[in-house]
């Protein structure tokens, strides 16, 4: 069973690695490279298609504030929170001493992953994976609240999902490109889907061409230290595709920062927000800066049943 974090962290370690990559393409196969990008995104259909947390399966986004606790209830069919406990109660969560704790109340409703037992309680740990029968729960500590993203595999959008939509793999668009690092990089805040505030570091300009055309996009990183899972780059992104073939609200690239100045960047691995399978999912908006003025036919297209 694969988690989304997981999931989306495991497609573009495997299909993005670019640090061995340098400007010289001369020995680039690309029959070997297409092939490559079709069985990736078989993976990640199929990935789609069966995981129990996959994003056609989003079926309801809950917070819960820090400043009480909160009652998760099964009621006629889905998951609600209260402020008092029920016979339909199967958890409660609270937040002490700037840690999050949940205490379960129904049989029925396992942790399987992301907690550490103390007592009848459980302190959660970054992300948290439970599971009520068929129901499947992912769970997202924040200071400011807790998230409990709820799963169900028997919603006719996953039941109903095939594949995913994609642009024929281009090697236009697999790219010779430069990573300048920001002196002093200054924070920057992304509006989200969920009308919240994300903030990132302004880390890098990457600098390329397409179609003889000089482009240059921003990457961001959460944070700023050198922990494994902080080695990764944000590029959100709109071009000329964006709203017609592609998302309305942008597509993401993810990489991990190269080892050298100079790498490839492949849009062929341009995907879309979460967003745009189910309403769950908490995405960023790409920043101005970031809007390219030409169309980037490579990646992702749109998926045309939620958006």
């Amino acid at each position: 069973m694969l988690r989304i974090k997981t999931l989306i962290i495991f497609f573009f370690s495997t299909i993005l690695i670019i640090n061995s990559c340098t400007k010289n393409q001369s020995d680039f196969d690309v029959k070997k490279w297409q092939k490559s990008v079709i069985d990736n995104r078989t993976v990640k259909d199929n990935e789609f298609k069966t995981s129990p947390t996959s994003p056609f399966a989003g079926l309801t986004r809950i917070n819960a504030e820090k400043d009480k606790t909160s009652f998760l209830d099964f009621k006629s069919g889905n998951f609600v929170l209260n402020n008092k406990k029920s016979s339909l109660t199967l958890i409660s969560v609270f937040q002490k001493n700037g840690k999050w704790y949940l205490k379960i109340l129904n049989n029925g409703f396992t942790c399987k992953s992301g907690t550490e037992k103390e007592g009848s309680l459980y302190k959660l740990g970054d992300m948290v994976e439970c599971t009520y029968y068929r129901f499947t729960f992912v769970i997202y500590p924040l200071d400011e609240r807790l998230v409990i993203i709820t799963f169900d595999p028997e919603l006719k959008e996953i039941n109903e999902f095939q594949h995913l939509y994609y642009y024929p793999p281009d090697p236009e668009f697999r790219v010779n490109a430069k990573l300048v690092k920001i002196k002093n990089p200054e924070q920057i805040d992304m509006l989200t889907s969920q009308n919240q505030i994300k903030t990132y570091y302004r880390y890098a300009e990457i600098r390329f061409k397409i179609r003889d055309k000089k482009l240059t996009l921003i990457a961001y990183k959460k944070d700023l230290d050198q922990k494994p899972e902080h080695t990764w780059l944000f590029i959100p992104f709109t071009d000329k595709t964006t709203g017609k073939t592609t998302y309305a609200a942008g597509r993401f690239l993810e990489i991990k920062e190269p080892l050298t100045k100079n790498f490839v960047l492949d849009f062929n691995e341009a995907f879309n927000p979460l967003c745009n399978y189910s309403h769950v999912y908490n995405c960023s908006y790409p920043p101005e800066e970031n809007a390219l003025d030409i169309p980037i036919e490579a990646g992702e297209k749109v998926y045309p049943v939620y958006h």
